[in-house]
């Protein structure tokens, strides 16, 4: 199986339903109208889309005043009333709640009771950034609709459903085998429909591997199964692009790479290697889907059905168009765990103008990092590890043959290392490249040292990552 690459230019409503068409909705849903309105959503006019976030807003903020002791407190004097919207420029006069003030008031937080309508639909943990478990609550709605959002991103991203559908995640983020515990290494889970969106629609079959396999098997997984399409890590979809040494293990479709973030050199990297393009969307373990990156404008169009996304200045004001600030979101569809104006500790770029695309959805720019890390490193750091990124990535791929895994660490102010593991020494090729880059950026040869390690070690929860330094913070524990 196929699948065509996704439009790169303007879309509309017209195009956006064709596209649907392709998904068949399985008997049980076959008269729902829920995804015809998603689609009508994207290209509502903007008063109707601020209307619709501000009754929302309004709705979330007056029950999460009434049913939640610690949003009581925080509100203040001010009643909130659920028929009365809630203004998008008052939002930024409520407080920020941030994840120590969730972790600290895990009860109070949550609501006594849920509105009419509404029930429980279970809880996941999650230790997120922090290194603490916070335990995350769900109403039944609130995860059928983030099951539709996801069909909603494979659209705008053209995937196929009737293609093989691969996974490559922690073991602890697939089901389980079949003695209950988690997918030993070098098995295979296998299911006759895709994950979540399977529920609804007719889809090819869905098979997932361990992370914790060895990247050579990763490749001979990818080889054997021949998936059409590929979800995994941002980092790990990089380990694969690197272990295949110029040749993809596979006919791809289409990558989505999740969880981590995606630089510009990573995508260029995956996208070469693997043959493919890169998709990708903007999630949260608290949350769920908040956005996903347009396949035309390159920002990242909000789910406003779910969510209400702010980019703010360490106040919590909006910052201008083109201006770095932090995310703060207020889901809206889950009373379960009431989050307003929650501080996801990420980074990323406001932007206030019209996408290219004809999406009337709000957006915003790059993801840029994690505040929680970024504001404890000197001046300078990100820009200097940047330049390794960059010039790894314009390195011809007969002298990037052989290498594995890489990571860069600040070891001090004044220090960086970049740290290889490779099959090979690396060759002399290879190291005059990357300190002539760095030459060139004007940093002296005596900050950068270039060492070959026999193994690059994951962080405790079973992750890669590829810029550490001596200055992040050590998780809460």
């Amino acid at each position: 199986m196929t699948a065509g690459p996704p439009d790169e230019a303007a879309t509309d409503r017209i195009a956006e339903t064709a596209a649907q068409a392709r998904w068949t909705l399985r008997p049980d849903y076959a008269g729902v109208a829920w995804f015809e309105r998603l689609i009508d959503a994207e290209f509502a006019d903007a008063e109707r889309q601020r209307a619709a976030q501000e009754q929302s807003l309004g709705r979330i903020v007056a029950f999460a005043q009434a049913a939640c002791p610690y949003y009581r407190q925080q509100l203040g004097a001010r009643r909130f009333d659920p028929a009365r919207p809630l203004p998008l420029d008052e939002l930024p006069a409520l407080p920020v709640l941030s994840k120590t003030d969730l972790l600290d008031n895990p009860d109070t937080v949550r609501p006594a009771a849920l509105p009419r309508g509404e029930q429980l639909a279970g809880s996941t943990a999650s230790s997120g950034t922090t290194g603490k478990p916070v335990t995350v609550w769900h109403t039944a709605n609130s995860l059928r609709l983030n099951e539709m959002l996801l069909q909603r991103q494979l659209r705008w991203f053209r995937y196929n459903p009737a293609g093989r559908y691969g996974v490559i995640r922690l073991p602890t983020q697939l089901p389980p085998g079949p003695d209950g515990a988690p997918l030993a290494d070098g098995d295979t889970y296998r299911a006759g429909a895709w994950p979540q969106v399977g529920r609804y629609f007719d889809t090819g079959p869905y098979i997932a591997f361990g992370i914790t396999n060895p990247v050579q098997a990763q490749l001979d997984w990818l080889r054997g199964e021949q998936p059409d399409y590929l979800v995994s890590y941002s980092e790990s979809l990089e380990h694969i692009a690197l272990a295949s040494d110029g040749t993809p293990p596979c006919k791809l479709a289409g990558v989505t790479a999740i969880s981590e973030m995606l630089t510009a050199d990573m995508e260029a990297r995956i996208s070469r290697a693997l043959a493919t393009r890169v998709c990708q969307s903007y999630g949260l373990n608290e949350a769920g889907l908040v956005a996903a990156r347009c396949p035309a404008g390159n920002r990242y169009h909000v789910h406003t059905e779910h969510a209400v996304v702010e980019i703010v200045d360490d106040d919590g004001q909006p910052v201008a168009h083109g201006q770095r600030g932090r995310i703060v979101i207020t889901v809206t569809s889950n009373p379960a765990l009431p989050l307003i104006r929650y501080d996801t500790g990420d980074l990323a770029v406001a932007l206030h103008d019209d996408c290219p695309c004809g999406r009337t959805l709000p957006s915003f720019g790059q993801i840029i990092g994690r505040y929680s890390r970024i504001a404890y490193l000197p001046a300078g750091s990100m820009e200097n590890a940047a330049v390794l990124r960059e010039a790894l990535a314009a390195l011809p791929a007969d002298v990037i043959t052989g290498l594995r895994r890489f990571q860069i660490h600040q070891a001090s102010e004044q220090l960086f290392e970049l740290r290889l593991q490779a099959v090979a020494p690396v060759s002399a090729a290879f190291r005059d490249a990357i300190a002539q880059a760095w030459h060139d950026a004007g940093l002296a040869a005596e900050q950068l040292e270039i060492l070959e390690v026999d193994e690059i070690p994951r962080l405790p929860n079973g992750k890669f990552q590829d810029f550490t330094s001596v200055f992040f913070p050590e998780p809460v524990s």
